[in-house]
């Protein structure tokens, strides 16, 4: 009976009802979308480029921990907490051995990743780093060579489709690169391509080992360590032998070993950090929000009820107990809430 009267009440009523259902609307938008700002920073996925024809990545951790212990009234509490740094950790290059160990590992190869910007006549894109690579780790890669040849001296390099492309570069080209000392001019030996098209995120040069070496500057380091299974070999399960392979020695501290989309924070290391923002803006604001919006929805449902005083007091009058008026008022507004929440359910758009 409530209820067909609650349905009565709202049909006859719709202009004091429209305020209370664009304040439902506005609400569920507004939390919907904070709600999706914190589920994308909580389960979103960074796809690797680079490490893409490695299954399994070990690299230092990116973290620096502190752990705090306290003791009140005779109870030990531990904390502990983690936060990335943005400067790139490297590893011992001893680390190599013991992966190379590890049954069922076909090939273990050593990554050095360091700036290389190529000086050209136009700026260089910020949205695309340029970093170096020693050509050995190219296996690690999608890149294949489109022409020319690898690099085999110090004063050789392999340029990516996209840099050559971009700088009109061809075999046997000079560029000159700035790296981590001076800038230095090389004969471009090679061309290097994706059978997936460019990266999107970054240019790759490549240079002789010894070469990249001496420009990364990090004597008895690597950035990482790219561990290629034997055929038939599981990579998550060989991801747990290298990690408890290493858990055994003094690197293993500060060694991960990283598996399918736990790749792309390796390479990219401002992802841990835009991850933290991205999840506590979501969360701030969503929490704002709700509260706001319960603060108007509250509001706008008190304003409405206060203007019926004389339609209430009439029902009172006829033996309409409160409980059946406040069972009334519940469902209206169950009512224009179910309306505005079918409202902004998401469209499926046509692919």
């Amino acid at each position: 009976m409530m209820l067909r009267y609650a349905l009565q009440t709202v049909r006859d009523r719709k202009a004091g009802f429209l305020g209370a259902f664009v304040a439902l609307l506005c609400a569920a938008a507004l939390i919907t979308a904070c709600g999706t700002l914190l589920e994308t920073g909580l389960r979103g996925r960074i796809a690797t480029e680079r490490y893409a024809g490695t299954p399994v990545v070990v690299s230092a951790d990116q973290n620096v921990h502190q752990t705090t212990v306290k003791e009140k009234k005779g109870k030990t509490k531990t904390k502990h907490k983690a936060k990335p740094v943005a400067e790139r950790a490297w590893l011992p290059a001893s680390t190599l051995e013991t992966v190379r160990a590890v049954p069922g590992v076909e090939r273990a190869v050593p990554e050095l990743t360091f700036q290389a910007v190529p000086v050209l006549g136009a700026p260089a894109d910020p949205a695309r780093p340029s970093y170096g690579h020693a050509w050995t780790s190219a296996v690690l890669t999608p890149f294949t060579l489109a022409e020319g040849r690898a690099p085999r001296g110090g004063d050789e390099v392999v340029v990516d489709r996209a840099l050559a492309t971009r700088a009109g570069l061809a075999a046997g080209a000079r560029l000159t690169v700035q790296a981590t000392g001076e800038p230095k001019t090389y004969t471009v030996s090679g061309i290097a391509r994706t059978d997936h098209g460019d990266l999107g995120r970054q240019t790759s040069l490549f240079f002789s080992d010894t070469e990249a070496e001496r420009l990364a500057a990090r004597a008895g380091q690597v950035t990482a360590i790219g561990v290629l299974p034997r055929p038939g070999t599981d990579a998550g399960r060989l991801a747990g032998q290298v990690r408890q392979a290493l858990a055994a020695t003094p690197q293993g501290a500060t060694a991960q070993v990283a598996a399918g989309d736990d790749r792309g924070p390796v390479e990219f290391l401002d992802a841990a950090g835009a991850r933290i923002k991205l999840v506590s803006m979501g969360g701030a604001m969503g929490g704002t929000s709700l509260l706001v919006a319960i603060l108007v929805v509250v509001g706008t449902f008190a304003l409405s009820v206060q203007q019926r005083h004389r339609e209430l007091a009439l029902l009172r009058a006829i033996a309409a107990t409160p409980k059946q008026l406040r069972r009334m008022i519940g469902r209206e507004a169950l009512l224009v809430g179910l309306a505005a929440g079918i409202a902004r359910l998401p469209r499926r758009t046509a692919p």
